[in-house]
């Protein structure tokens, strides 16, 4: 099979480019071919080859897409479609046209700056071939409720989590849900008693929740090896600004005492790894006995678990993961106990200590936590994964859950607020129509009848 992927530009990617990358991979592995394009909201762009000798920051994956990439900034040297220009919007519908599916990674435009008053993306998905949306996000009626302004050209959509899953229930689409693919290394590496420490690598968001790890490292001391335990964070973003400033660190990061939380960490043994390439990432993690992932989202858990690429990471390196229980809420993946030790979202910075504490002691749960999580990482597999895609493109997918939009009836006022931001008119009138078409509901008269619901 022919598959090009593709994707709207945005700021920072993040765990996409791993997606990306290990999908590409695990299709080629398959023996399917894959093409890949960005989509930019201009007029005009230069699609030169990069200079070389100017790749500071980025890599490669073998067997990847073949371009080379950055964490956050994206791929270089990777074709792009400037879609203002109706010329490279026809040039690209007649490319997809060619392909057994297009592959969405973010399926409508953000609402980036960049965006703004734009209204030539609808013009994109209406090509013969079979769209497919990859949901990355854990808040999809809040971040693309617009979404649904083109979900009638959508064959299905794949959700990378059980949160994106449960928050696409809104969706007239088919809906999937599809685990990010990773590359298993085999073997668990080093056993209990030649690790040491914890690690923790996140992006410093709010609802990332670091500063709750970092209260409690004062309190994290192994009774048995209280001079080698060692606390390990890695990241950057916004927050750790905050967190670190001299001028402008928050109120909230600071302590009782009037000191500085991040200060008191390090005095107390924390080490700060600053951003941390990927196979440092995982070089780390099978010298470690726990992986801290620390974040919770009261609105994310709402729908339902939203585990990071780097509980996985750890699995595959043999190190055992934590989480909180609002950020593994209602997971049939992941169970407390069994694939990760549980921290209460309420945990004091003592209670939080004394569990990373427990983790680092009790040999046997880690030791029981780690053969359990063997059995799920096939689930994870980059070829399993990608066959899954296959699977999916070639049968239908009426046997698929399909939501519908009056499940959500805010969702019509959140999706015109964003039409409103690309200069395009309401589309309360198509999208009743629609609903009415296929559910025989009249939404007018449902939502003067549930107004306020």
């Amino acid at each position: 099979m022919k598959f090009l992927m593709t994707l709207f530009q945005i700021q920072d990617y993040g765990g996409i480019i791993n997606h990306a990358e290990y999908l590409t991979k695990g299709l080629k592995e398959l023996g399917h071919e894959v093409d890949f394009c960005v989509l930019v909201p201009k007029g005009a762009v230069s699609n030169r080859l990069p200079m070389r000798g100017r790749h500071n920051g980025y890599k490669s994956l073998e067997g990847g897409t073949g371009y080379m990439f950055h964490q956050a900034r994206g791929w270089k040297g990777v074709p792009k479609i400037p879609y203002v220009s109706k010329q490279a919007r026809e040039q690209f519908k007649e490319k997809c046209s060619k392909y057994d599916a297009v592959l969405w990674h973010i399926p409508v435009p953000t609402l980036n700056k960049d965006n703004e008053e734009i209204t030539a993306w609808l013009d994109l998905y209406d090509h013969g071939s079979k769209n497919i949306a990859i949901i990355h996000d854990g808040n999809l009626p809040k971040l693309y409720p617009h979404l649904i302004s083109v979900s009638k050209y959508f064959h299905a959509a794949v959700c990378v989590h059980e949160s994106a899953y449960n928050s696409a229930e809104y969706l007239d689409i088919p809906r999937k849900l599809i685990l990010n693919p990773f590359k298993i290394h085999g073997g668990f590496g080093l056993d209990f008693n030649q690790r040491e420490g914890a690690l923790a690598i996140q992006i410093f968001k709010a609802w990332k929740r670091v500063d709750t790890l970092i209260r409690a490292i004062p309190f994290i001391q192994e009774p048995n090896n209280p001079t080698k335990t060692i606390v390990r964070v890695g990241g950057a973003g916004i927050e750790y600004r905050y967190m670190t400033s001299k001028d402008k660190c928050k109120p909230k990061y600071f302590d009782a005492q009037g000191n500085r939380i991040w200060e008191v960490a390090l005095a107390n043994g924390m080490v700060y790894l600053d951003v941390v390439p990927n196979e440092q990432v995982l070089h780390l993690l099978g010298m470690t006995k726990l992986q801290i992932d620390p974040s919770f989202s009261k609105k994310y858990s709402g729908y339902g678990a939203h585990f990071n690429r780097t509980t996985v990471e750890a699995m595959i390196k043999g190190a055992v993961p934590m989480a909180t229980d609002l950020g593994m809420k209602d997971s049939q993946i992941f169970k407390s106990g069994q694939n990760y030790i549980e921290i209460p979202h309420t945990a004091t910075p003592e209670e939080f200590g004394d569990i990373v504490n427990e983790g680092l002691t009790n040999k046997q749960q880690w030791e029981t936590i780690r053969h359990n999580n063997l059995g799920l990482l096939n689930k994870f597999d980059m070829r399993n994964v990608a066959q899954e895609y296959v699977d999916l493109v070639m049968q239908p997918t009426h046997f698929l859950e399909k939501g519908y939009p009056q499940k959500n009836i805010r969702l019509i006022e959140d999706c015109n607020k964003n039409l409103q931001f690309f200069g395009l008119p309401e589309l309360s009138i198509l999208v009743e129509q629609r609903i009415q078409a296929s559910t025989g509901v009249n939404l007018a008269n449902y939502n003067n009848n549930h107004r306020g619901g």
